[in-house]
């Protein structure tokens, strides 16, 4: 792991915190702000915890969410491991290049965090994703060498080897121009996190109730300049049918290392029969449920935490 102090990059326009920059969190942890640039490639909101000698966990988020979706589990797990967290491309305070400036394929996206993870210089870690976090690590898990580097992969509310149940999330309108606004000034955290009711009628995807102090964070940290027309552009590539297509084609099979395929038993969309067989796909899967909807990580915080820090401690045991 390089220096992070020795890799400032210019923050994207609209970011509020400092390369370098300490906060310490309402949870009580403290994590560290940076800004890294790799060549030719958008520039990142990497956020860390946790000493850099430890194992070094890296954490994806979903939608509509930042880092700040994993700080619970970056509180637990940085007393013996290194958490790395970062914004996506398009979300937070990362860079958001528009659809016109960027390409948004997941496959593509899979090769800038890979530009990103040799900046960084992690040669090896565990990878921890969730909802369409988990889609781009899909197929960074398939990049040359990846594989060998990703320790262990928790794979965390996303799609497996059966089509996505009903309710499907609106995916068509989330990658349109018309939800720029939606997400800039509408409250898409307050109706994702359960703390309103859904307009469309549909049954809400949460099972647990959310802190509110992290349903209000998360609204700041989705609407920082520019994050409105990234989280949009994000999902012209998304379809269920075509991702499916690509994991059974190819994705799974690439998933050479350990996979926790691990699910909120309450998700609507997502249903606990879709899963019965998904194991199967990978060379080394392991099915778990938590009593929790689709943002588990927020619901059920303490029983995430603990399932992963199980997980990789399993696996680090192994390797010693």
């Amino acid at each position: 792991m390089k220096d992070l102090h020795q890799l400032a990059a210019a923050p994207p326009p609209g970011a509020t915190a400092a390369h370098g920059e300490k906060e310490t969190l309402w949870t009580g942890a403290t994590v560290n702000h940076w800004f890294v640039a790799p060549d030719h490639r958008p520039t990142f909101h990497v956020v860390t915890a946790g000493d850099p000698s430890n194992p070094v966990v890296l954490m994806a988020h979903g939608f509509p969410e930042t880092w700040f979706a994993w700080h619970h589990q970056m509180a637990s797990l940085s007393t013996d491991f290194f958490c790395v967290a970062f914004d996506l491309k398009g979300f937070g305070q990362s860079a958001h290049p528009t659809r016109h400036e960027a390409n948004y394929d997941y496959a593509h996206c899979a090769t800038e965090w890979l530009a990103l993870i040799d900046h960084l210089d992690l040669r090896a870690f565990h990878l921890v994703a969730h909802d369409r976090g988990a889609v781009i690590a899909d197929h960074f898990c398939a990049l040359q060498g990846v594989g060998e580097r990703v320790l262990s992969y928790v794979r965390m509310q996303q799609s497996g080897n059966r089509p996505h149940g009903e309710p499907r999330p609106p995916h068509e309108l989330f990658a349109s121009e018309d939800a720029v606004p939606i997400f800039a000034d509408g409250p898409i955290a307050e109706i994702a996190y359960g703390a309103m009711p859904n307009p469309s009628g549909t049954p809400s995807i949460t099972h647990g109730e959310i802190d509110r102090r992290d349903i209000d964070r998360m609204t700041v940290e989705i609407r920082h300049q520019g994050a409105a027309e990234g989280m949009s552009a994000s999902f012209v590539s998304a379809g269920f049918d075509r991702e499916l297509d690509d994991r059974m084609n190819g994705l799974f099979a690439a998933m050479t290392m350990p996979v926790l395929f691990l699910q909120g038993r309450f998700d609507p969309g997502q249903h606990p029969s879709e899963y019965e067989t998904v194991t199967d796909e990978v060379a080394d899967g392991t099915l778990e449920f938590i009593d929790a909807g689709h943002f588990l990580h927020l619901e059920e915080p303490a029983l995430v935490s603990a399932a992963i820090e199980r997980w990789i401690s399993t696996i680090e045991g192994a390797r010693r």
